[in-house]
């Protein structure tokens, strides 16, 4: 008994470094496997390192050209998501500008609007943007409806004190009920701050995937009737070359979640309540199944490119059935349960809850054992395909 136990000990060790020396002498595998991880993170975070979109360009149509209007207009180039570009005399004009690309929205303020706001109170701003950027879509509305609204509140407020209000009643009158919003878990407001968190958990996952199905694939490409398995050892060492494989992996991808989780962290200074030992704890089911579910995979792949293709589509799947992009309450019923094969479906919620939120291991007890029953019946698939594959080398 304890000669088998030393024997497989010896196996798992040796395979372990085999796998160790395969990555490190197979350049796509090394960028795919380390370089990547750094690579990735650094350009999705330099590009949206500015987290908010700022001065959108936008051009200021003034039909009335009156004091109030040209106030209107600097008021709206004050406000931090926009800068008034020019200011033109026709909409025609504006629309030109805005389908050469010139400016990303227009505003129009009608004839009139001076004398409207003396008379009746109220007057109509009409603002254009480009739907089809909801980013900028968002800041230009945003901004134009914060310096309106600025607007109007002066306008209101010195009627009132034309009529002999106190300024305090007359600001109370203007707000009776103050609004205070507070972001939670992303201070800015950000979109680096929201989406490079869960990014990195995608991107562990499917460098990962990719690496193994690319050395899958070159050994199975260079020695096509040994594949992966040693022909000369019987059918019980699978178990040693799968978990010697595995921990090489393992290790790699220790030293990946280091880097993502404390220099990527620390350099792009991403909201982080929660503390490592938690998110490490996750980290270990999560990596096991990825890498054995990336093991069983590998022994469908007979070339190195199919790895890469195969993996490469999935990517854009993985990233949006994990619920980063689009809510996974938004998701079908049955295509959110599909999405629940790929470990970072679990993992990136969970992840951010602990990460991003400062939730307690406690409080996700429930995803760490989906993650590490997913390790386990990943790696008992592993077994059979690489026990498939050891009996077909021996015939």
């Amino acid at each position: 008994m304890f000669r088998k136990i030393y024997t497989g000990s010896q196996l798992v060790a040796r395979f372990f470094t085999d796998e160790l020396k395969a990555v490190f002498q197979d350049r796509g595998a090394l960028l795919i496997l380390l370089i990547a991880l750094v690579i990735y993170p650094v350009i999705y975070g330099i590009a949206y390192k500015n987290e908010v979109v700022r001065n959108i360009p936008v051009v200021v149509v003034d039909l009335d050209n009156t004091a109030s209007s040209r106030q209107l207009g600097r008021m709206i180039d004050a406000s931090e998501q926009l800068v008034v570009t020019s200011g033109v005399g026709s909409l025609a004009d504006a629309k030109a500008q805005f389908y050469q690309g010139d400016v990303s929205g227009v505003v129009l303020i009608p004839n009139d609007f001076e004398r409207e706001l003396m008379t009746s109170g109220q007057t109509t701003v009409s603002v254009y943007s480009d739907a089809a950027y909801f980013m900028m879509y968002k800041q230009t509305l945003s901004g134009v409806l914060r310096a309106s609204a600025t607007f109007g509140a002066g306008v209101e407020i010195k009627r009132m004190l034309a009529k002999g209000v106190p300024m305090e009643q007359a600001m109370a009158r203007r707000d009776p009920v103050a609004l205070q919003s507070v972001m939670l878990f992303n201070p800015a407001g950000g979109y680096n701050s929201f989406v490079i968190p869960g990014l990195l958990i995608v991107i562990l996952q499917q460098t990962l995937l990719i690496g193994i199905g690319l050395l899958g694939g070159s050994e199975r490409e260079r020695r096509r009737r040994r594949f992966t398995i040693p022909g000369t050892l019987h059918s019980g060492a699978v178990m040693p070359v799968l978990f010697g494989k595995a921990g090489a992996y393992f290790f790699i991808y220790l030293i990946n979640v280091v880097i993502t989780q404390v220099w990527v962290y620390h350099w792009f200074a991403l909201p982080s309540k929660g503390e490592l030992l938690p998110v490490m704890a996750l980290m270990v089911p999560f990596l096991l199944a990825v890498t054995f579910m990336g093991l069983a995979v590998s022994t469908f792949f007979s070339r190195r490119e199919h790895s890469i293709i195969f993996m490469v589509f999935l990517s854009p799947l993985a990233l949006f059935l994990s619920g980063l992009s689009w809510p996974a309450s938004a998701i079908p019923t049955w295509l959110n349960g599909l999405a629940k094969l790929f470990p970072s479906t679990t993992m990136v919620p969970v992840f951010l809850q602990v990460r991003t939120m400062g939730a307690g291991l406690n409080h996700v007890a429930g995803a760490f054992y989906t993650l590490s029953l997913q390790a386990v019946l990943y790696a008992l698939l592993a077994l059979v395909l690489f026990y498939i594959a050891a009996k077909r080398n021996k015939a």
